[in-house]
């Protein structure tokens, strides 16, 4: 059974969200905060320095770091914390990596189908001319040996 390119991802999307996790934004390390969706090595690195010089008082206050908005503070807001312990399930970055690769697969697979069906459609095209060509050639002949008669 083929599934089909968004239903893949929809499914790797979900298999990473049923990954629980909570990381808190006072303690956690670099690989933990990058363990979250949408933080990448230079958000975790700005986390850090920030909470160097400020204790991070409220979930929110994630929002003061360069690059973190309403839409990224919306998607993290049930993954972080302020205070506890942070747990991350050692799965969750292999399956964040996993789907990463996976979809870039599938980009793949898709381009490089895209461009099969573009190479064979030139083909055609230039079968159909060559076709063309040659009927009008047999018509020139044609009308050459009736006018010649």
């Amino acid at each position: 059974m083929k599934l089909s390119f968004k239903s893949t991802l929809l499914s790797l999307a979900l298999l990473a969200t049923q990954a629980f996790a909570v990381i808190n934004l006072n303690t956690a390390t670099k690989d933990e905060l990058m363990s979250l969706n949408g933080i990448g090595e230079s958000k975790a690195e700005a986390i850090i320095e920030y909470r160097k010089a400020n204790k991070f008082n409220s979930i929110e206050d994630i929002k003061n770091i360069s690059g973190i908005g309403d839409k990224t503070y919306e998607n993290l807001k049930d993954d972080i914390s302020v205070s506890g312990k942070t747990t991350v399930q050692p799965k969750v970055k292999e399956i964040k990596d996993k789907s990463a690769k996976k979809t870039k697969e599938l980009k793949e697979d898709i381009n490089n189908k895209t461009g099969k069906t573009k190479d064979n459609a030139s083909k055609k095209g230039s079968e159909i001319k060559d076709i063309k060509s040659s009927a009008k050639d047999k018509v020139k002949e044609k009308a050459k040996e009736e006018i010649s008669k």
